[in-house]
């Protein structure tokens, strides 16, 4: 009999940010399949999921294994997904706010329309970076001891897909929302940074973390397709007005100053 889970679990996708180790692949393989989850998409692996490692690893999840996508970077992996969760053991300020296991798996199953979502952990040495944990609406840990607070790659998963499960059983009421996609909000801030940028605006107040800090505020609430559309049309008109009153715009595409540079900083 099919579990009555897997619907929800389904539009859920397990990202693994350029693992190392074979095993560990097929060990989360298998801790998926514990769990009821099934999309597996590796980033950049530095190892062959389909060694005998990985293999030996994925008792009975050999279908999850052998049907995992490899995509060259984090942006194509969670491009077209509505929520996009970041895991990490350490606290980083000014960085999205941090949820349990628990609070996140709920809001992964609560997307509205179909839409899907991602559950990313990083590298089993360091994690994720800095640019790739701002491609994360939201980021979660799991508690820990002080003294030794990281957990290994396939018991992290674990542990999410059980909550993940666990919440898939009673699930939250889903809102009428039309969410935008990870690479239409990627492209507003992109555009907001580029539009601040040729006003020449510099924060005065810790210019290095201003355009990290415009993405903790909108990253608090779900962004609906029309609120990408209003942010971009209030950047059309402050680029009609810079045109309009002769401010120099830069004329080399890849030339940054102010806060593009600090969208660009902030990525490192």
């Amino acid at each position: 009999m099919a579990d009555e889970a897997t619907p929800l679990l389904d539009r859920v996708r397990i990202v693994l940010v350029e693992p190392k180790q074979a095993g560990n692949i097929g060990s989360i393989s298998r801790a998926m399949r514990n769990s009821g989850l099934s999309r597996l998409v590796l980033v950049n692996p530095g190892a062959d999921h389909t060694s005998g490692d990985a293999r030996k690893m994925a008792v009975g999840a050999g279908d999850i294994l052998y049907g995992a996508t490899v995509v060259g970077s984090l942006e194509e992996a969670v491009e077209d997904s509505l929520l996009v969760v970041g895991t990490s053991h350490k606290t980083r300020k000014d960085f999205p706010v941090i949820f349990g296991p628990g609070e996140v798996s709920s809001r992964l199953l609560s997307i509205p329309n179909e839409g899907e979502g991602a559950l990313v952990f990083g590298r089993e040495e360091r994690g994720l970076t800095n640019r790739e944990i701002q491609l994360c609406q939201l980021i979660t840990q799991i508690p820990s001891a002080r003294k030794y607070p990281s957990y290994n790659l396939s018991q992290a998963v674990l542990i999410f897909g059980y909550e993940l499960h666990k919440a898939a059983l009673n699930p939250r009421e889903v809102p009428n929302w039309d969410i935008a996609p990870v690479g239409q909000v990627e492209a507003m801030y992109r555009h907001l940074a580029q539009s601040l940028d040729n006003l020449g605006f510099k924060s005065p107040h810790r210019p290095e973390t201003f355009i990290r800090s415009v993405r903790r505020f909108f990253g608090r609430i779900p962004l609906e397709k029309r609120d990408i559309s209003t942010i971009h049309r209030i950047c059309r008109q402050v680029d009609r007005f810079i045109g309009k009153h002769g401010i120099e715009i830069p004329e080399e595409p890849g030339q940054m100053t102010g806060a593009n540079e600090q969208f660009r900083q902030d990525g490192e």
